[in-house]
């Protein structure tokens, strides 16, 4: 403890075996320069006599004296500091600490991890291919804890097998999800920090480019918040994928899919229907709509609400 006043460890050993008797002879021969140095300081005092002996300062004097001191060396150093400071030319952030590459699967899902636990009030997310797999169990731990997530899933991957049921898992936990065109893989945090892939690949994210706060960040909620106005939204029934006992019931479960823009074998892979059957439930739900094409179908059920959970 008391080496953070500048006493070496056999110096202090040396004081504090001197504190505990009157006077004493030194008892070893090493003692002879911690000695010297601890009479330099005033911490001990050496009797007459042969052999010498020494005895101890009271530790309310001799030590107060170097603390005292310590704390005008620190003092000044902090004022130094402060001059130093004044003299030390502002400058603004270098590209290096705006953008950063990071390489390596490991090293990307790191920097996603890092990302998510970063956010205080929301993450969003451009869910687009390539996928590392597993899903995100981050996300299911934050969202219970209070965290926002909005996520815009590319409509072209929604056909992919498997897609619509973990959706489904991450609505039923608390994401706001829509369907659109996602002309990136993207996540944002509101840390600040953004990541996205390096390079355009199908299959995996071997590297990413890792956006800190900046006005390129700021493009990037733009683009993220303009994308996801024009998306559909995306609902799921009391947290799943119910199947259909009616024709009402098939609709509510048809109508997300249709103005997402799948297409009729996606549609039945996902809801266990014939392609028969869809078309069928398709062509009622444009003459309920009054709608002539698709598109027309799901852009009337986002106008009419037909969309919000019931």
């Amino acid at each position: 403890m008391l080496e953070i006043i500048g006493l070496s460890s056999a110096e202090v050993a040396l004081y504090e075996a001197l504190v505990e008797r009157p006077a004493a002879v030194l008892g070893e021969p090493g003692h002879e320069a911690a000695a010297a140095r601890l009479e330099e300081l005033g911490l001990i005092t050496r009797l007459p006599g042969d052999p010498p002996r020494y005895m101890a300062v009271s530790p309310e004097l001799g030590l107060d004296v170097l603390i005292q001191e310590r704390t005008r060396e620190l003092t000044a150093a902090r004022h130094r500091i402060a001059q130093l400071a004044a003299r030390f030319p502002p400058s603004a952030p270098g590209s290096a600490e705006l953008v950063e590459v990071v390489l390596g699967r490991d090293a990307v899902s790191r920097c996603f991890e890092r990302l998510q636990r970063g956010a205080r009030r929301q993450v969003r997310v451009f869910d687009a291919p390539p996928y590392s797999g597993g899903g995100n169990a981050t996300e299911f731990e934050l969202l219970a804890r209070g965290v926002e997530y909005r996520a815009l899933y590319d409509r072209r991957a929604m056909e992919a097998p498997g897609t619509l049921a973990a959706l489904t898992r991450y609505v039923a936990a608390g994401e706001q999800a829509r369907v659109g065109d996602v002309p990136v893989k993207l996540a944002l945090s509101d840390l600040p920090m953004a990541m996205m892939p390096l390079r355009h690949d199908a299959h995996v994210v071997e590297s990413a480019l890792v956006v800190h706060d900046s006005t390129l960040l700021d493009a990037l909620s733009a683009l993220f918040e303009m994308s996801w106005e024009r998306a559909v939204p995306l609902h799921v029934r009391h947290g799943r994928l119910a199947e259909a006992t009616g024709a009402a019931a098939a609709q509510r479960d048809l109508l997300p899919l249709l103005a997402a823009g799948l297409t009729d074998v996606a549609i039945a892979a996902h809801l266990g229907w014939s392609d028969r059957t869809v078309r069928r439930h398709v062509r009622a739900m444009m003459i309920r709509l009054d709608a002539q094409t698709r598109f027309q179908a799901g852009y009337q059920a986002v106008v009419r609400g037909w969309l919000a959970e019931p």
